[in-house]
């Protein structure tokens, strides 16, 4: 299955860049004339961006078919050429707010895991950056399985310890459970426990969820909370579980949207900052059995509504 899946993504991306590639040229004037006509310069940036995306993917794909003696520095470097090419193309940049975790305090952990704010794959490289550059951990991530049919992603998977998962299920559980385990000193296991970007459909549904299943208080608290999702306490378990003497690293950010949530994909973010938060709780404060864990996730998950909601904008 996966000899076939990259015989068909792979020749089909490699084909589809060159191609883009060859017509650069074109494209870019087509996008200037268009920003111009426009008044805005977001088509040139998008074009730009996707072009440049190209080159980087084509480089990193071929980096992927040699061999390498340390991995975790190859994933820095294209982890760092990502952040200057957004940065350079979009104008955004992170910023980590004063008082946040540092680099000292987390190299005394015997490995971290990183629970995450989800809202937008262009925030999850920023955080991804944040952790493997910026802290200097040895990161690992949980990943649904369907980024596989994105080929560096797919072939990254034979070269880093990226955990790919389905849509729950005590498959995906044990798959974190054994990542996890594998933690020592200096390694990151990242997850999202939202288990999805935040849209305003999704937290209908889940609102309705807990309701459906007698979660009248968790319905009403998740209610209140209109910046976050309820998280879900699967993934988080398994990892804590494997990986008993793990501090956790919370980690909160704004957003590139000007209120916090998920923007449309198409609508590139443009001059703005993205705002992170991290704090570190010991692993002696983080409980490991399931009703303990679940009541301690819900209240810290208030708090990062709270902190995301302070760090926005509404949109009148």
């Amino acid at each position: 299955m996966r000899v076939l899946r990259r015989l068909v993504t792979v020749p089909i991306v490699v084909m589809v860049e060159l191609i883009l590639l060859a017509f650069s040229p074109l494209l870019l004037a087509g996008a200037a004339v268009a920003s111009v006509g426009t008044r805005s310069s977001r088509p040139l940036r998008s074009t730009a961006l996707v072009l440049a995306y190209a080159v980087v993917e084509l480089t990193i794909l071929g980096r992927l078919f040699r061999d390498a003696d340390d991995w975790d520095a190859v994933l820095r470097h294209i982890l760092t050429r990502i952040y200057r090419v957004l940065h350079a193309i979009l104008d955004v940049r992170l910023i980590l707010e004063g008082g946040s975790t540092t680099r000292e305090e987390l190299a005394e952990s015997d490995g971290v895991v990183v629970l995450s704010r989800h809202c937008g794959p262009g925030d999850s490289l920023f955080i991804a950056w944040l952790l493997e550059v910026q802290y200097g951990l040895r990161l690992r991530v949980v990943l649904k399985s369907l980024l596989r049919l994105e080929p560096v992603v797919d072939l990254a998977g034979d070269r880093l310890p990226l955990c790919f998962v389905g849509h729950g299920g005590a498959r995906s559980r044990r798959r974190v459970n054994r990542c996890a385990a594998s933690m020592s000193a200096g390694d990151a296991l990242l997850l999202f426990p939202e288990g999805g970007n935040f849209s305003w459909l999704r937290w209908r549904r889940a609102v309705a969820a807990l309701a459906a299943a007698g979660s009248y208080r968790g319905a009403r608290r998740a209610r209140r909370h209109t910046h976050t999702l309820p998280p879900r306490i699967g993934g988080a378990m398994a990892a804590l579980t494997g990986a008993p003497k793990a501090d956790v690293l919370l980690l909160a950010h704004s957003g590139f949207a000007q209120d916090g949530r998920a923007r449309p994909w198409w609508r590139l973010p443009i001059h703005r900052d993205l705002i992170v938060r991290t704090s570190l709780v010991p692993a002696a404060e983080v409980p490991r059995d399931h009703n303990g864990l679940s009541s301690w996730l819900d209240g810290v998950w208030s708090q990062v509504d709270v902190w995301v909601a302070r760090h926005s904008t509404p949109i009148e």
